[in-house]
């Protein structure tokens, strides 16, 4: 057997074993080799964590999850510029083909055969090393460290988010949810000049973080006079 590493492989609903994998490839051309520094936990991750599967995605084979990592360059392949050993770099888990009409027309969201970390068949980033396309690796500021890092898959969902919605300087928005991706959405539309900005959330400690992160007035979700009073509030 050759060389291995540690990774965190779910056999099933409530059954993560810690592993021995074999160690990744040498990095190939326009590759890099990683060392995986942080993984942020998503919500997808715990449903197949306590469930099996996320809807009609179940789970079949032993899977590696985590789709929001950060880590530390060790080599590059043949043909990889810009990038060198000991940098750190946010990793985007997205694989696109790179050839379908999406792809070539600048929108590889939307690419159909895409391939997503931590989504059977398809190992996460839960593991001590990968190989990654260089072209999916954002290199931190300096002020950024790896949890930073980690954070920018669920930030680029709320940036895109405000985008889709046309949010414009001024402008009124409500943010229904403050989980984490409601809660970087809210930061978005805040640092992008919306106000006011209401929040509604179902737990007290979610809609107590909304206020503090600037929310202008937040209230419980299961309360009907939330929506009546954003309403009254916007001239709705």
């Amino acid at each position: 057997m050759g060389r291995t590493m540690k990774a965190a492989r779910l056999h099933g609903a409530l059954d993560l074993r810690l592993e021995q994998v074999p160690e990744p490839p040498a990095p190939g051309p326009g590759e890099v080799l990683l060392a995986v520094r942080a993984v942020g936990l998503c919500g997808s991750d715990l449903h197949y964590w306590t469930d099996g599967r996320i809807g009609d995605t179940p789970l079949t084979d032993p899977l590696i999850p985590g789709h929001e990592p950060a880590g530390e360059v060790l080599a590059v392949g043949p043909g990889v510029t810009g990038l060198a050993p000991g940098d750190r770099v946010a990793i985007d888990p997205a694989l696109h083909c790179g050839h379908c009409e999406w792809c070539l027309d600048g929108n590889p969201n939307l690419c159909p055969h895409v391939r997503f970390f931590g989504t059977p068949p398809i190992d996460g980033a839960l593991r001590e090393r990968l190989v990654h396309p260089a072209e999916a690796l954002y290199r931190l500021p300096d002020g950024l460290d790896f949890i930073d890092g980690a954070l920018a898959e669920p930030l680029g969902v709320a940036v895109h988010a405000v985008d889709l919605a046309h949010l414009r300087p001024g402008q009124t928005a409500a943010v229904l949810g403050c989980g984490p991706i409601g809660l970087a959405t809210l930061l978005v539309a805040r640092l992008g000049g919306a106000g006011p900005i209401w929040a509604t959330d179902l737990l007290a400690e979610r809609r107590a973080t909304a206020a503090r992160l600037g929310a202008d007035d937040v209230f419980e979700a299961a309360d009907g006079a939330a929506v009546e009073a954003i309403l009254a509030a916007t001239g709705a």
